[in-house]
């Protein structure tokens, strides 16, 4: 079945910032393993979202946000809300089709 776009909802991806988690947490002392058992996040989520492999869900978030006395934005990319024109990189963007 095909859908037209004006049937369709374009959703953009945010990106999360994975080196500004991996820096909060060595600002505050904190291995993979300490910061997994203090926020009940598996360290294997962890290494993932600072390696960029996975983005959190808003719970794990705001649990980073709260335990590090940050906001949410701190760890979210903000170059691609700024206009550039004609200078956006493509492959800075990610769209989702929803059946609206």
């Amino acid at each position: 079945m095909l859908f037209s776009k004006k049937h369709c909802v374009e959703e953009v991806i945010v990106l999360f910032l994975g080196e500004n988690l991996r820096n909060l947490r060595i600002l505050y002392g904190h291995s993979q393993t300490s910061l997994a058992d203090l926020t009940n996040i598996s360290e294997r989520d962890i290494w993932q979202y600072e390696n960029g492999y996975k983005n959190p869900n808003f719970e794990h978030v705001n649990i980073f946000k709260k335990l590090f006395n940050v906001r949410s934005a701190y760890f979210y990319r903000d170059d691609l809300l700024i206009n550039k024109g004609n200078n956006i990189n493509i492959n800075h963007i990610s769209f989702r089709f929803l059946q609206g």
